[in-house]
């Protein structure tokens, strides 16, 4: 049986062979990489399922955060960005320190663990709840891409001319105190060793810096305690704010949700301003899709984006700019009337 199945694949490769070598060829063009990426609309995810406090009280309504899909870029992926209408084609910039795969990939997660964090420690302070900082420490998240680095996205930052650092406040002092065109000694741990770099102060717009963002990473204990479940597919900042809003809800005795479900968008600070965010258009999208109630978007360019698109496409949806935590708790309580 096996034999008459093998000679039948011969026959129908030996008849089609012209066929099957075009097919192939096709297919490896149309799947060539291009220095591209392409962003789509996405969807939604139910907040919950990522984020578990302690014996939180179940919700009539639901708080979920939008994403953007992105897809490689191809040759494929390419061409049906010129056809779909939603699908955006973005250019990748391969010189750029920040854009190699591994330091998008670490700078991406080290901001997704701070934007969980800060979530918390607002979440919790606003809830009156015990929150404590047990440790922190400095990552280095991203460089001008126009300066000839030593220093690499992820490295810690533990020294400063032979000082420890303990906050971003001493560093930003230290900066203050130096020239423009000094160097500053850097001891920074990199991949679990001690590497000892030279970075020069620069002025831009009258302010002296190094041409470094940091990210401020703590270990937190919280009184009751908090569990992230997010994948090793899931990064950035963008969810900050609604996983506040989430962490506050479980935190008190109040349903906010009103039996809507709830979507939104915005990075969040420890004073709970909400900040603005990439690839708004694509979330709104997602929000209609997954037929939303209501869309929290940051205020300012991101809501004045969203607002265009609804009124364009002639979505049904409620669109609710926040510029604070508040803003958005305010619009939650207004709905129980």
């Amino acid at each position: 049986m096996i034999s008459k199945v093998y000679e039948k694949i011969k026959e129908i490769l030996r008849n089609n062979y012209v066929y099957v070598i075009l097919f192939f060829v096709l297919y490896i063009g149309l799947m060539f990489p291009v220095p591209y990426y392409v962003e789509a609309p996405g969807g939604i995810i139910d907040i919950t399922d990522k984020v578990e406090v302690e014996n939180q009280p179940d919700t009539e309504g639901s708080y979920n955060m939008a994403y953007v899909t992105e897809y490689e870029g191809t040759v494929f992926t390419m061409l049906l960005s010129y056809i779909l209408p939603d699908w955006d084609l973005v250019k990748i910039e391969s010189e750029d320190v920040n854009e190699n795969e591994e330091a998008t990939y670490t700078r991406n997660h080290l901001m997704l663990e701070e934007a969980n964090q800060t979530a918390v420690m607002y979440a919790y302070q606003k809830a009156e709840k015990e929150v404590t900082i047990t440790s922190e420490a400095m990552y280095v998240s991203y460089l001008d891409p126009e300066v000839d680095w030593e220093l690499k996205v992820g490295d810690i930052l533990r020294k400063a001319d032979g000082k420890e650092i303990e906050s971003k406040e001493q560093f930003t002092e230290l900066i203050e105190e130096k020239e423009v065109g000094d160097s500053i000694s850097l001891e920074v741990e990199r991949d679990g060793k001690e590497e000892e770099v030279s970075v020069k102060v620069r002025e831009v717009d009258g302010e002296k810096l190094l041409g470094v963002v940091i990210s401020y990473l703590r270990e937190i204990e919280t009184d009751p305690e908090v569990t992230f479940h997010f994948s090793e597919k899931e990064s950035g900042p963008s969810a900050g704010f609604m996983t506040a809003l989430t962490i506050y809800q479980a935190l008190i005795d109040e349903d906010l949700t009103n039996g809507l479900k709830i979507v939104g968008t915005g990075t969040i600070d420890q004073e709970g301003n909400v900040g603005s965010i990439g690839g708004v258009k694509y979330k709104l999208m997602g929000a209609v899709r997954a037929k939303a109630d209501v869309f929290f978007v940051p205020a300012g360019e991101n809501y004045e984006e969203a607002k265009k698109i609804k009124e364009d496409k002639g979505y049904d949806i409620e669109l609710v700019k926040v510029e604070t935590f508040d803003d958005a708790l305010s619009y939650l309580e207004k709905q129980k009337d």
